[in-house]
């Protein structure tokens, strides 16, 4: 029987489980971005909505 040399496929399996982990990982920050930015988009909106119960005190000046 021949022993075939196993440094180059370590280094292959190596490669193959980076690689998975890389895709992984990017799929994961993907999602979780835009969780994210729906949130602050979300709260955004809330923040930056006019008073409901608030009146304008003056109407702008008419500048024609």
């Amino acid at each position: 029987m021949l022993r075939r040399n196993q440094k180059g496929q370590a280094f292959v399996e190596y490669i193959l489980l980076v690689l998975m982990l890389a895709v992984t990982v990017a799929v994961i920050i993907r999602n979780t971005n835009y969780n994210i930015l729906r949130f602050w988009t979300g709260l955004a909106n809330v923040v930056s909505k006019p008073c409901p119960n608030c009146n304008s005190p003056q109407a702008p000046p008419n500048l024609q």
